[in-house]
């Protein structure tokens, strides 16, 4: 059976039309990377006449251990990561990138949504830990009503390896329509559930990005970011996603993704 394209709800519109909202949460290892494509995908959209809305979302500054390993820069230590992101894009090409430098909330859902219009909501995950997965998770749960149009994708790392997963919903098990489009995906915490647990191969004490830099791979940021990227691009602009789960590994310079597929039809048991 061929792999099925997620249906596209919201139909592109001409005349700088909003066609996507894009909430990134987390502008740290792998959000700094990510936010400069984020970027690029906007300036090519408004050329040709459309427009996607950004909000750059971090609570944590710039530190000097940042430096070299997330996309930031010397001059930019002691600011918020949002705000950097969005001042340097916005400047570079001239963009509306909001930034907030706050704690991620379900609130942001509405406020990062256009006042009218069909568009296609996404929020960007590129957290490192459980409780900012959580938050992510329970504001897409509190706000249920905004499932089919609201859509998360997570992009997450251990050391040399990393994982793009996309959905936007509860249910486990992707649901097709009778024209063989792909209209709701499991949430990367249904794909993955112990995304929202603790991991029990580190300490209690919470770890930063800092921490775990010198046991990271240099590349590993930037290998998952371009992986988010392009899920982002071909749902965007290419119209022809087909995956919704991406595996990559760089120690063995490998990459598996998961074909979007009909479910199987369980078997009925013997009475």
């Amino acid at each position: 059976m061929p792999k099925l394209s997620i249906e596209q709800r919201y139909p592109i519109m001409v005349g700088d039309a909003v066609i996507a909202s894009i909430i990134l949460v987390g502008c740290g290892g792998t959000g700094s990377f990510l936010a400069l494509h984020l970027a690029r995908l906007a300036y090519d959209a408004r050329a040709r006449g459309l427009q996607i809305a950004l909000t750059f979302v971090d609570h944590d500054t710039v530190q000097s251990s940042n430096l070299g390993r997330q996309n930031f820069v010397p001059a930019e230590v002691g600011q918020s990561k949002a705000w950097a992101l969005m001042q340097r894009y916005n400047r570079a090409f001239g963009l509306s990138i909001a930034a907030c430098s706050e704690p991620y909330t379900a609130e942001m859902l509405q406020l990062a949504a256009p006042e009218r219009g069909h568009y296609l909501g996404l929020v960007l995950g590129c957290v490192d830990n459980h409780l900012a997965r959580t938050a992510i998770h329970q504001a897409l749960v509190d706000r249920q009503r905004y499932q089919n149009r609201w859509w998360w994708l997570d992009a997450g790392n251990s050391r040399h390896a990393g994982q793009v997963l996309l959905g936007n919903s509860a249910k486990d098990r992707p649901v097709i329509s009778p024209l063989g489009f792909c209209t709701e995906l499991p949430w990367p915490s249904v794909q993955h559930p112990e995304l929202l647990l603790p991991d029990p191969t580190v300490e209690p004490q919470p770890v930063t990005c800092a921490g775990l830099a010198a046991a990271q791979s240099l590349m590993v940021n930037q290998a998952v970011a371009a992986y988010a990227a392009q899920y982002v691009y071909r749902l965007l602009a290419l119209r022809n996603l087909d995956t919704y789960a991406t595996y990559v590994d760089l120690q063995s310079g490998s990459a598996r993704s998961l074909g979007i597929c009909r479910p199987k039809r369980r078997r009925k048991k013997a009475a």
